[in-house]
């Protein structure tokens, strides 16, 4: 696996940084590799479900982001990556204090990436698996920033 070099490291702190989603959530960008990133955010009652566990759309939208930046980390200058398709499983109730989404890149090519997220919920300092999800993105040059 290749190393993240500083500047990338900071760019992808300042693209995330910028995603209102992730603000609301209160997310943070806790591991940021070449190929790996991992985002955890707070139990909010904002983001529940009505039996008050964090909502499945939350529990995708973390993946989401964790894929997205573990295929951005892993592409070249002057390029982007887009969300062209994913699957998750929601394996158990995400019942705790806080989530936790793995994004990695399983296979790089050209134009698709590839990528795998594990999101766990922690409960009192205990991890349990509770979705998984692959992921394809598709590179893009030429993307303007809005």
């Amino acid at each position: 696996m290749s190393i993240l070099s500083s500047e990338r490291k900071v760019e992808i702190q300042a693209s995330f940084a910028k995603q209102g989603l992730m603000d609301t959530f209160r997310a943070s960008l806790d591991k940021v590799e070449a190929g790996e990133m991992e985002i955890s955010m707070p139990y909010l009652d904002s983001i529940s479900q009505q039996h008050g566990f964090f909502h499945g759309g939350v529990i995708a939208a973390l993946a989401d982001s964790a894929c997205g930046y573990a295929a951005i980390s892993m592409i070249g200058d002057g390029q982007a990556a887009l969300t062209a398709e994913y699957k998750i499983n929601l394996l158990a109730p995400a019942d705790g204090d806080r989530l936790i989404a793995v994004g990695t890149v399983l296979k790089l090519g050209r134009t698709l990436i590839v990528c795998q997220g594990e999101v766990f919920v922690e409960k009192e300092g205990k991890r349990k698996l509770c979705a998984v999800m692959l992921m394809t993105m598709c590179v893009v040059t030429n993307l303007s920033n809005k």
